[in-house]
């Protein structure tokens, strides 16, 4: 971009030394960006915003292996318009330019959205192999000022130049905040028109970000910065756009109001008859939770601000299917109706790494609850989570800030608490025995809380057409490949006030090991965390885990008659605050009884305890190969 002569000096800042950065070498590589460029330009004429991204890349094949980059997808919805596209290959080699011909319009969609708003711009780069390098450039305009979105300057792969402008009125001030950039070197360059300021940020030579497995979403360690218009001035007046989180909560309740609130007749006939008989607040809130939960279908909408605005309570009630904040909107009127507490609650998933407080843009957040005070009690109910119980989050909005509506004007933030170990457990009971050489199980398994979720979750949409038997085969994976399963039932599947209750039998053979007159028998057919080990080499990112939670284990071997035991192993234990185990062994007449917990206490494994978490799950895999044995009376 040329410079007009009248711009003044360059102020320069610089957020992360050094000054001079040695070129990368992304010679191995199969594919890299040469550049990603984007250019806001914010123009005000009186009070209306016109806002446009231009936006340039450029990248290059540099092997044959990893030509799919070549199609391009350009996503868009109500918000934003796609022009100008100008799309084609170089070939250095014939100094040669390709165009693009032929660009389709799609509509966006998958599995988890019933409707969209989504379109996308869908071509390939013509004539792609290696040394190819493709351009692209084109201008998206935006239509609302609150969604300048943010900038990513690492990608998948490597970039040798990124770069993020933003041209604005000097009348209007703008708020950003950096993220994970503290180990790159970003520059920040501010420079002033007659009319304008203009914020430069840049770094060169970034590696590419490849997502783990189990890591945290990845906006918890891509670089990448959020940029908002904060407010501007007109004639002497300030008019706040976003400039913190009340103005946020402004526009959430200037949505609100657009609800459709007439004919909640029925809405108000079915929260008397959920309730009819109860007399306590908590019985009659869980009564609705449950009913919502059971009754309405959650889909996915995306469809302009209708993905911002709830739906009428009284449409979702009788179509019995709505999105998010159609089921919190719907909870909040049946619970006002019966007179509880209750408020229209905005929130970020676990994917969200931001605060209300840090980040006062519509990106802070994805989701809508309700949160209802009953008998003192603070109670975040996400009816979407079809399966948790009532009195618990659902669990991918723990530690997160919620935006409680309180009226037009007012709003309250609370942080989601996350759920106490205890909530989250799972009792294994087993009794084991030896039948001709083959081991014969029946084991009960009582599951609560997000254990009990979960296990119902997988089982509802991963189960497909596996029997029972396959799926627990895979599922629990206990024993050996040979591992028969049989009498296998369950009981309260479907009621989340009590313990999800499965019973099996299990027939393993070749699992007894017998050499002479000993037959060694491990009782830990159950190996939970056996393959959890960190490879502290390579990995990049904290090790995620969804919930705390306890596994407790009663398993008693019936020694065999004509059997005495010859060896019993000795009781082990791994104690820290965030996971541990405990293993004892007792010798009770003709049993032996293994008594043994498993606890994971913490929401995440951050990388200075990897060898921690190593050193944990080292001497777990250890104590599993502990066996007893048992030898044949002479």
């Amino acid at each position: 971009m040329s410079m007009p002569k009248f711009i003044k000096p360059i102020v320069l800042f610089l957020l992360c030394l050094p000054l001079l950065v040695i070129a990368q070498d992304f010679s191995n590589e199969d594919y890299i960006y040469l550049k990603r460029h984007e250019y806001i330009k914010i123009k005000l004429a009186k009070n209306n915003f016109n806002i446009a991204k231009n936006i340039s890349e450029q990248a290059e094949y540099l092997t044959a292996k990893k030509l799919y980059f070549a199609n391009e997808s350009i996503g868009y919805d109500s918000f934003t318009s796609i022009e100008n596209i100008d799309a084609y290959t170089h070939l250095p080699s014939a100094n040669k330019n390709i165009k693009v011909d032929y660009i389709e319009t799609k509509r966006e969609f998958d599995n988890g959205i019933f409707y969209s708003d989504q379109e996308s711009k869908n071509f390939t780069f013509p004539a792609v192999t290696k040394g190819a390098i493709t351009n692209l450039n084109y201008t998206e305009v935006l239509k609302d000022p609150r969604f300048l979105g943010l900038f990513r300057f690492g990608t998948f792969v490597p970039t040798k130049n990124a770069k993020l402008t933003i041209e604005f009125p000097k009348n209007v001030t703008i708020g950003y905040i950096d993220f994970n950039t503290k180990d790159i070197p970003l520059k920040f360059e501010k420079e002033e028109t007659k009319s304008s300021n203009i914020y430069t940020w840049s770094v060169d030579n970034i590696t590419g970000f490849q997502g783990e497995e189990l890591s945290e979403a990845v906006l918890y360690y891509l670089p990448h910065i959020i940029v908002y218009i904060k407010s501007y001035e007109l004639k002497g007046k300030t008019y706040n756009v976003l400039n913190d989180v009340k103005d946020l909560y402004k526009w959430y309740a200037s949505l609100v109001k657009q609800i459709d609130e007439k004919s909640l007749e029925n809405v108000y006939a079915i929260s008397d008859k959920v309730t009819k008989g109860l007399t306590s607040n908590r019985d009659k809130a869980e009564a609705i939770f449950n009913w919502v939960q059971d009754n309405i279908t959650y889909v996915a909408f995306e469809d302009g601000l209708g993905g911002f605005i709830p739906r009428s309570a009284s449409s979702v009630c009788d179509k019995r299917y709505g999105d998010c904040k159609d089921m919190a909107n719907l909870l909040y009127e049946m619970y006002k109706h019966v007179g509880i507490e209750a408020y229209r609650t905005w929130i970020g998933t676990r994917d969200r790494p931001y605060s209300y407080l840090e980040v006062p843009t519509p990106m802070v957040d994805n989701h809508m609850i309700t949160t209802a005070i009953v008998e003192n009690d603070t109670i975040f109910l996400d009816a979407t989570d079809s399966y948790v119980p009532f009195g618990m989050p659902s669990a991918f909005t723990q530690t997160k800030e919620a935006l409680l509506g309180i009226d037009e004007n007012s709003f309250k933030l609370i942080k989601v608490p996350v759920q106490d170990i205890n909530k989250n457990v799972t009792t294994i009971k087993s009794d084991f025995s030896i039948e001709n050489g083959t081991l014969k199980v029946s084991e009960q398994r009582d599951l609560t809380g997000y254990e009990k979720v979960d296990f119902i979750s997988d089982y509802t949409y991963k189960k497909d057409d596996k029997t029972e038997e396959e799926y627990l085969n895979t599922t629990l994976s206990l024993g050996n490949n040979k591992t028969k399963y049989s009498n296998i039932s369950k009981k309260n599947f479907d009621n989340k006030a009590t313990a999800l209750v499965l019973n099996y039998d299990l027939s393993i053979d070749n699992y007894a090991k017998t050499v002479a007159d000993k037959t060694y028998i491990n009782l830990n057919i159950d190996r939970v965390l056996a393959k959890s080990k960190i490879d502290i080499k390579d990995r990049k990112y904290s090790k995620k885990i969804d919930h705390k939670f306890k596994k407790t284990y009663t398993t008693t071997f019936n020694i065999p008659e004509g059997y005495t035991v010859s060896h019993i192993p000795k009781d082990l234990k791994y104690e820290n605050p965030e996971y541990g185990y405990t293993i004892t062994y007792t010798q009770n007449n003709d049993q032996i009884i293994q008594k043994k917990t498993i606890y994971i206490n913490t929401l995440s494994v951050q990388n200075k305890d990897f060898e921690t978490w190593n050193g944990f799950i080292k001497s777990l895999v250890k104590a599993y190969k502990k066996s007893i044995i048992i030898e044949k009376n002479q």
